[in-house]
Parts: C-alpha cells; structure tokens; sequence
C-alpha cells in the first residue's frame, strides 16, 4: 500500500546518465547547470532562473538578493519552517498572516487585514513571502499593487507548484514567470512535482537581481587577477546545484506533462468516490486542471476524528501528513514573531489532512484508500 503521501518517480532516469557527467572537468554549476536554468525559464516565461542546492536556500538567497538591513517578513501562518527559519537566521523579525480557510493561502482580505495591524503598531514590513499551497496559488494581481504602494517586495514561494497555471482575463499566469513579484523560488525535493533529489531553482525578470543571485550562489566571489586571485561581494554561503542533480531535472521535465496528468486522474478518482462521504469531509479548492497538484488535501468536518483516522491509515500501511503546523506553534520563533494573526490557521491545521498522492501511485491503490476512509467514517 501507499505508506507515504508522496514519492519520487524515478523510473525514466537510466543509469547511462552518469557517462554523460564522467568526463566533465566540470561537475557543479556547470553546462547542464545552465541548460537546466534555460529550459526552466522557457517553460516558466521568465526572463531568468537561477538553480541551486534545495528550496530553503531559493528563499534566502532570494532575501540576500533583495538586501533589506532590517528584514520584515510578512509569511503565512500555514507554511513550512523553511522561511520563518531564514528570517530569524537573518536577524529578521515575523509578521505571521492569517489564511484563507477554503484555500489555506494568503488572500487579499488577509493581507489587508495583516497591514492594518502593521501600521497601527507603526511596524513597516519590506517583504511579504505568499506560499503557492498544495498545487493552487495566490491571486496576487492586487495584493502586488498593495505592496509596490508600501514598498514590499513579493517572494513567491512556488515550491508546491511548479507547473501550474491559471488564465486571468484570458491570459495565462504561470507560477514562476513573476508577473506580480521580484523573484519566485521553487524545490525539487524528493517529493515535490518533479525532483532532482535535492535542488531548488529561483526565476525572475530583473536582470540586476539576476546578476546578484549568480554571485550569492557560489560565496560572492570574483575573479580578480593571478596574485590576488578573487575578492567577495557579500556574505553568503555555498548554495550550488551538482550537475548529476540538473541531469536528473532534464529529464525529470521531459516528463512534467505526463506526471500532472497522471496526478489529476488520481485526484478525479478521490473527488468522485469521496463524494459518498461529503458529510464527514470536503477536498480542499480542487476546480482547476490546470494546476499542477501538488498535495491532495482535505477539510474533515470533525477535526476530533483526525488522529484517529490517521491512526487507522497508518495501521493499513496509508500515509497521510498535515501541511502545517502554524509557524506561531514552534516555540523557536518566538523573539522574532512580532505580529500573529492566527484565527482560521488554527481551524486549518485541526481540520486539514494530506492524502497519498503521487505519480507511483496506481487508480486501484487509490480505490483501496478511498475504501478504507469510508470504512473508518461508515463502520
């Protein structure tokens, strides 16, 4: 059975892969670094992408990139720990944003809502880092207007949602091609929709961000001459991509169509057969096919029953995850977080559950889920 809510998918990476790098002087950062970046910004219609070792270092490199001396970070509550850590490494302070309960991302009533409490307490926020969430991902067509009127910078964090799109007004807005934001930072985890074992890439359209996010990738260093042979920039880190990694990306993205195709039939199967039970849960926000799912989600309608039926599933060898825990809950944060608003945060993370959903996976497995579930609610 299906004993983890997602998976990599392997299967098309040949072991001759590995001839193709053997012989290379070069084995970082190299030319398939670069023909990954290339094919990334084709397909996301940015002008730029930059590749790197994971996600978490796509967002702060990002932040560097955008060098505010005193860092204030408007994130979602509902997010992984990966920004909120970042900040506080920085010496940043956290204004923590409420979410949208049917969506479980950031939405304009929220931002507004958040701002408010930010100039009633004379706090001035410089960066606001919306998460595109389990596939969907921010209308953010208004909110960037809010924020170029108050000097905020967007870092979209895409990590669940490359490959998605929506069409706006008949015009099609990719994750990634940053028509509302300075830079959009992606994963290629293991898990997420295509995987270079570990690596991150961050797309953008200024060319002096571009420049910069180049130098913080391998510790700001310059060529300088013979005696003196570099000088550095900024502080930063070793954030470079292996270039095995891009390989296993080029061919990862040769597959992307088949992936979020597959990915979709499961996601009808569950719609469809969990309608049954639609009084004991709802799926989370799934009307588009364009999007890229990452996470299949659903709301249970008595969150008391979730330990419990994730109990059950752990005992018939089913995954299942909660995508999060509020960024306030972890108690490390708490010199940084200098505004909390957390109302429907806390209902989203009772109710809210992650189901196994992945390109390994087959319809009769997800048949076999989808059985369970009803026995636990209908037994």
């Amino acid at each position: 059975m299906i004993k983890s809510y997602g998976s990599q998918n392997l299967k098309d990476i040949k072991p001759s892969i590995l001839s193709k790098i053997k012989n290379e002087k070069i084995v970082t950062n190299g030319k398939y670094c670069k023909l990954f970046e290339k094919k990334i910004s084709k397909l996301l219609k940015s002008k730029y992408a930059v590749v790197c070792n994971n996600g978490t270092s796509a967002i702060m490199m990002a932040i560097l990139a955008l060098k505010h001396e005193n860092l204030v970070a408007i994130i979602p509550n509902i997010n992984f720990v990966a920004s909120a850590n970042i900040v506080s490494l920085l010496k940043g302070k956290i204004v923590l944003c409420d979410i949208n309960k049917e969506t479980g991302m950031v939405d304009l009533n929220s931002f507004k809502r958040i701002l408010k409490k930010c100039k009633k307490r004379k706090i001035k926020p410089n960066v606001f880092i919306p998460v595109h969430y389990a596939g969907d991902f921010v209308d953010l067509k208004e909110i960037s207007k809010i924020c170029y009127q108050n000097k905020i910078d967007i870092i979209e964090d895409g990590c669940h949602s490359f490959g998605s799109y929506k069409v706006l007004n008949n015009k099609k807005i990719i994750v990634g091609s940053c028509n509302f934001s300075k830079v959009t930072t992606f994963s290629f985890h293991a898990v997420k929709n295509i995987t270079t074992l570990e690596g991150g890439v961050i797309t953008t359209n200024d060319k002096r961000i571009y420049e910069k996010l180049i130098l913080l990738r391998s510790h700001s260093l310059e060529l300088t001459k013979i005696n003196d042979p570099y000088i550095m920039k900024y502080p930063t880190l070793n954030f470079r991509m292996p270039e095995i990694c891009a390989l296993i990306g080029l061919e990862q993205l040769k597959n992307l169509n088949k992936f979020k195709r597959h990915r979709q039939k499961i996601i009808e199967r569950y719609l469809l057969k969990l309608d049954d039970i639609k009084s004991y849960l709802k799926p989370l926000n799934l009307k588009n096919n364009a999007i890229f799912w990452h996470l299949f989600v659903i709301i249970l309608k008595n969150y008391k029953k979730k330990y419990n039926l994730m109990n059950f599933l752990k005992s018939n060898n089913i995954g299942s995850q909660i995508h999060y825990k509020p960024i306030y809950m972890h108690p490390v944060f708490k010199k940084n977080i200098i505004i909390n608003d957390y109302k429907n945060s806390n209902f989203f993370y009772k109710h809210q559950l992650t189901l196994p959903l992945h390109t390994l996976m087959t319809l009769k497995e997800t048949d076999k889920i989808i059985n369970k579930i009803k026995n636990f609610f209908l037994r």
